[in-house]
């Protein structure tokens, strides 16, 4: 494959490289936020907030083991968005990636 190959439009029988760019763009805004949300939490949050944050974290990356597991039947059915992860390897496998990274914005300590 070289460039000549790589289609930035759905209008052939190709795939898109569009819907695994908006993915990782989304995903790693997602687990940016998360990651700053862990250190505000860890600095100011009382117990409350930890446990909710902890939770609130779990379902973000709960999430994306559902993207992982169940693929495009989850993105449709329950996201409401056309995610053809079965399609592309490079979203299929992302997701786990960023489910095991999401992993790190639990908080662990409490004030």
């Amino acid at each position: 494959m070289n460039w000549q190959d790589v289609d930035i439009t759905s209008t052939g029988a190709t795939l898109s490289m569009w819907p695994p760019v908006l993915y990782y763009i989304v995903s790693t805004i997602v687990g940016v936020l998360l990651y700053i949300g862990k250190l505000f939490v860890h600095r100011h949050a009382n117990f409350t907030v930890f446990i909710l944050y902890a939770f609130f974290v779990t379902l973000f990356s709960g999430v994306q083991m559902c993207l992982f597991r169940f693929g495009d039947e989850f993105a449709k059915d329950i996201l409401h968005i056309n995610l053809d992860v079965d399609e592309y390897d490079s979203i299929f496998f992302g997701t786990f990636l960023f489910f095991l990274l999401y992993g790190i914005a639990v908080p662990t300590e409490f004030k």
